[in-house]
């Protein structure tokens, strides 16, 4: 029988409204946002629930501070598991990536909630303070156009690597501008993401002493699942305070982890994060035939997605 691994995102991810049909009309999923949202109180001014869904989705392009996306996605992840278990729908492994690594530790048990988001909410304010603004891009293509251009691999870092045919950089600002000149020349598509800082690359570098002092204030716990890291592409051992200090400075390997994922055994993957993203990631890296199921997207109806995940595991179990 195939094992269950829920993947969670990161960030660029967030939008205005995300789950809100779930939040509405789905007790699991809101009691576990309530319950996130209770934990952070007012972020400048607003609560979690309001910060996500008291403005329309046209507007998301601008939902992109640091702290209060970081609070949110974390508590959209969260909820969607809950949601996900009140329907019978449990991981045997869980896979994070970027952010997301910090939701399966909290998911495996080995860091509590609240520790969880107090940490990650003075990490993001950190980073506010200390590291120089920077734009990541998502781009349509092969990571070798980086590594086979030196006009641009001087003009970017890659920060992740998630499919055959898609990767992100990260580039200073004073870059941006050449950098898109230079995609759109050789006809290539990309998009920027909404994150302002450099993260996966060393425009992060002047972080690090106060990222990792945050996470010298949390007890790790051995996890209760299997947790598989796109820092690592391969199951994590264990935590401790510098590793989510890594995650955000180093380059994200998620294809290599999907491959490795499959490799070792038959697998049924369940994108827990807003978007979908990760799991069509997955089908670009194995291919369309391979168990992939998206538990929310943009375009709403994710009630009628839930079903259809578990309607779908209960058949495989049959």
């Amino acid at each position: 029988m195939s094992s269950v691994v829920f993947l969670f995102s990161g960030q660029g991810a967030q939008y205005y409204q995300m789950g809100v049909e779930l939040y509405n009309k789905d007790r699991a999923y809101r009691q576990a946002f309530d319950y996130c949202a209770e934990i952070v109180g007012d972020i400048g001014g607003y609560s979690l629930v309001e910060s996500v869904f008291c403005r329309p989705t046209i507007d998301s392009d601008g939902y992109d501070d640091l702290e209060e996306t970081n609070l949110a996605l974390l508590a959209q992840g969260y909820a969607t598991v809950k949601s996900l278990n009140a329907r019978g729908i449990w991981p045997d492994a869980l896979a994070g990536y970027s952010l997301g690594e910090l939701t399966a530790a909290i998911v495996s048990g080995a860091l509590g909630l609240e520790q969880a988001m107090r940490m990650i909410q003075a990490q993001s304010r950190h980073v506010k303070q200390s590291a120089p603004k920077a734009a990541m891009i998502a781009i349509l293509s092969s990571p070798s156009l980086i590594l086979e251009s030196r006009t641009l691999s001087q003009l970017c870092e890659i920060a992740c690597i998630n499919s055959p045919q898609h990767f992100v950089v990260t580039a200073p600002l004073m870059n941006f501008e050449r950098l898109a000149a230079e995609l759109n020349q050789r006809e290539i598509s990309w998009a920027r993401l909404p994150v302002h800082f450099g993260f996966h690359s060393s425009l992060l570098d002047a972080a690090e002493g106060g990222y990792s002092t945050h996470a010298h204030r949390v007890e790790f716990q051995k996890p209760s699942l299997p947790v598989y890291s796109s820092l690592l592409a391969a199951r994590i051992n264990g935590y401790d305070s510098n590793f989510f200090w890594q995650v955000a400075r180093g380059v994200l390997r998620f294809r290599d982890l999907v491959v490795n994922l499959w490799g070792a055994e038959p697998r049924i993957f369940v994108d827990c994060s807003p978007t979908g993203t990760l799991a069509s990631f997955v089908k670009q890296t194995l291919g369309n035939s391979v168990p992939t199921y998206t538990a929310m997207n943009r375009f709403g109806r994710n009630l009628e997605t839930m079903t259809q995940i578990e309607t779908a595991l209960r058949q495989t179990k049959l």
